[in-house]
């Protein structure tokens, strides 16, 4: 599935992709999702449409650091899981301490159905033993297709028979403490023996305990040598939720009031469009999920809730990785992918183009969230008959990739692009270089910095133009106030990109709302505005003049504006001169207001052994200018209800595979610090050199710090250049 070069060439994921396959007589819609920190806008889109997840670990590294950050992402949206213990052919793996990890690190509750089973002349893994039916799977060294099934036997294997009757004992016992359905079968059917519970029984409430997210499944294997395929894509259908399962999708109405979008087959059609990439033949491939309604047909004309348009299918195609087929329908529940729309962004909701009440409270399904870029670079075609080609090929990315954003230079000229991180722009260059065929040179890699005001600003703001041949004017007053990051609105601003904004409309003069003598015989009606056309035009002043900074042209956020006394001129004021005037009045205020430079600061876990925390606590706070704010266990307290410490969790001995003794988990501790951002360039080939390769570090962005004067001269003198 991954079908990109670049992503053959690094060995690693970066697009996530669909397939749809059959299993036993169901249909499953699998998507493979990227793993690394720069790509976690496909995780996010990706997870907001899954009913369930396979959560695959290597049985080496055992759960690391972006496992923990993919793993929050799941929990934001209550998605059922299971886990899979990867790579058990491997020198050094180790299936119970990875069981450990999952508790103790991602707090959840682990319940083990299976051991590995290894073959006694030292070859690794052949098998493994599945302690919900007692019973050995064993599989041929071919091509793993032909799976072997037989009863654990005490006689046969003494030692993994013990321990399979141990994990079976550990198994029911977890159970009965999740699941009351258990407690009755054990007791009533089972004459209180853990061993004849049956495997039915066991299933029905391992499936009540994972859809209710109080427990994980765990299974192992080799998917390198095909081995414990099978039984995952059983686990798959017993455990995880079909569509129908999952609770309602939630909806907005009217922009405020919630509704519940139900899996219904007769219902009103209702879809998520959660992706989108484009093919140089097809054009854009807009991958939906239809939430509800009888069919998505080909042909059909929909309606775009978010961008307030019209949309027409040209075809419907369901994909396998990068091969494609034509199907006449997409039913509720179900993943595909529709080509011929044109406007449709990731986080749009269609609906059918006759669907009035739809269209008239403004249905919108959940957003997806967009985490915010921090690197950027320049971008320049190589000669001027490219620009054309790369501009397309940029606008194709972006609507491929909403965290990746491109804009202009004012002072320079030059086309900037910003993404997640430095292989987030590696991979968009290769891409134009590659897949585009775009001639384009990629200048160095610079942080996504912000700006914001430092003191207070009042002004009066005023536009007078002639623009071909026709007076546009319009006066307004702004107010600029800075706040911080405890500031509590009173719930009468719009919120965007941490900026607090305010319109107080009034009444106008020369609005349409208000009444007015006919003084002149070409005040009509009908070429004045309304309060809404008035409303719109001054939030697009606020945004556009909130969008460039007075130091070094970066948007500036940590701001409250409000804008009033709006002064209209009849005729002469259109929407465009009232966009404009408050967008020249902010600019004035942010010069009055002083000015400053903000720089992104990232909260950084850093998880090292003891004996390495002074030299990494030394580097974090000194070579880094960070802020260590605390030091804990990677067994910390956590404030999930479900995550007890003390319960007992069974984990299989890593003693039984064969010639590969490994040590108990031992937790290490987790330095937490608030770091700028350009501080942690390189920091991954640091850390591996001070913990001598042992340590691990995640990290997300909190917010924006301010830099001191000395560090905004050096940046400001850095980027201009002299």
């Amino acid at each position: 599935m991954d079908y990109l070069k670049a992503e053959r060439e690094r060995g690693i994921t970066i697009n996530s992709a669909a397939i749809t396959f059959g299993w036993k007589g169901n249909r499953i819609n699998l998507i493979d999702t990227p793993g690394h920190v720069d790509f976690t806008m496909e995780v996010e889109r990706a997870v907001r449409v899954l009913d369930g997840a396979v959560t695959i670990l290597d049985g080496v590294a055992g759960v690391e650091a972006q496992t923990e950050t993919v793993w929050r992402q799941s929990e934001h949206y209550e998605i059922p899981r299971i886990a899979f213990v990867n790579k058990m052919d491997r020198i050094g793996a180790a299936y119970g301490r990875t069981i450990q990890e999952i508790w103790k690190k991602l707090r959840a509750r682990p319940l083990a159905l299976q051991l590995p089973v290894m073959d006694p002349s030292g070859k690794g893994i052949v098998g493994v033993a599945d302690m919900v039916t007692m019973e050995s799977i064993q599989w041929d060294n071919a091509d793993g297709a032909t799976m072997e099934r037989t009863p654990l036997k005490e006689e046969t294997n003494s030692a993994l028979y013990q321990e399979a009757t141990r994990g079976r004992m550990a198994l029911v016992e977890s159970l009965a403490e999740l699941d009351d359905g258990i407690v009755e079968v054990f007791f009533e059917e089972a004459d209180g023996d853990h061993m004849r519970v049956s495997a039915e029984a066991l299933k029905e409430s391992l499936r009540r305990v994972t859809l209710a997210n109080k427990a994980v499944p765990v299974l192992c294997g080799s998917a390198f040598k095909n081995l414990g395929v099978q039984p995952v894509l059983d686990a798959i259908l017993d455990y995880l939720p079909s569509p129908a399962d999952r609770p309602a999708a939630l909806a907005t109405i009217d922009g405020s009031k919630h509704a519940l979008i139900p899996l219904e087959e007769n219902g009103k059609l209702c879809a998520l469009a959660f992706k989108v990439t484009h093919d140089s033949r097809a054009g854009p491939l807009v991958y939906v999920k239809v939430y509800s309604g009888s069919k998505l047909n080909k042909r059909m004309t929909l309606y775009n809730t978010t961008m307030d348009c019209k949309e027409r299918v040209n075809k419907l195609l369901q994909m396998y990785a990068r091969e494609a087929e034509d199907i006449p329908s997409i039913t509720a529940g179900n993943i595909g992918v529709v080509v011929g729309l044109k406007n449709t962004r990731t986080g749009d909701t269609l609906v059918q183009s006759n669907d009035t009440s739809s269209i008239k409270s403004n249905l919108q399904l959940g957003n997806i969230d967009i985490p915010s870029p921090a690197f950027f670079s320049a971008i320049e075609p190589a000669s001027v008959s490219e620009e054309k080609a790369v501009d397309e090929a940029l606008k194709n990315l972006t609507r491929e990739d909403p965290s990746l954003k491109v804009w202009t230079d004012e002072d320079s000229g030059q086309t900037l692009i910003s993404g997640m991180g430095e292989l987030h722009l590696e991979i968009v260059k290769d891409r134009l270089i590659n897949d585009f065929k775009c001639k384009v040179e990629v200048g160095k890699m610079r942080i996504s910095y912000r700006e914001t005001c430092q003191s207070e600003a009042a002004v009066s703001a005023s536009y007078d133009r002639e623009v071909m041949g026709k007076r546009s004017k319009a006066k307004c007053k702004v107010e600029l106030v800075p706040v911080d990051e405890d500031y509590q609105d009173d719930g009468t601003s719009l919120v965007d990109s941490g900026n607090y904004l305010q319109m107080d409309l009034g009444q106008l003069a020369g609005s349409k709302d208000q009444q007015q003598a006919p003084s002149s015989s070409t005040s009509s009606d009908s070429s004045q505005l309304s309060k809404e056309d008035v409303r719109r035009a001054i939030h697009t002043g606020l945004l556009s003049g909130l969008a460039r900074g007075a130091i070094l042209g970066f948007p500036l956020t940590k701001l409250k504006v409000k804008v009033h006394d709006l002064e209209m001129f009849g005729q002469d004021t259109s929407t465009g001169s009232i966009s404009a005037c408050v967008a020249n009045g902010i600019q004035e205020a942010i010069k009055q207001a002083s000015p400053c430079m903000l720089e992104p600061m990232m909260e950084v876990h850093t998880e090292v052994n003891e004996s390495d925390i002074g030299s990494v606590v030394s580097d974090l706070s000194g070579t880094r200018r960070g802020h260590v704010i605390g030091l804990e266990s990677s067994v910390g307290d956590d404030a999930n209800e479900s995550y007890q410490q003390d319960a007992q969790v069974y984990a299989p001995p890593d003693s039984l595979l064969a010639n590969n003794e490994v040590g108990e988990y031992k937790s290490k501790q987790v330095v937490k610090a608030h770091v700028p951002l350009s501080s942690m360039l390189g920091y991954s080939n640091a850390l591996r050199s001070l913990t001598g390769g042992s340590g691990s570090f995640s990290m997300r962005v909190i917010g924006y710090g301010q830099m001191s004067k000395d560090r905004e001269r050096a940046v400001v003198d850095d980027m201009r250049g002299y």
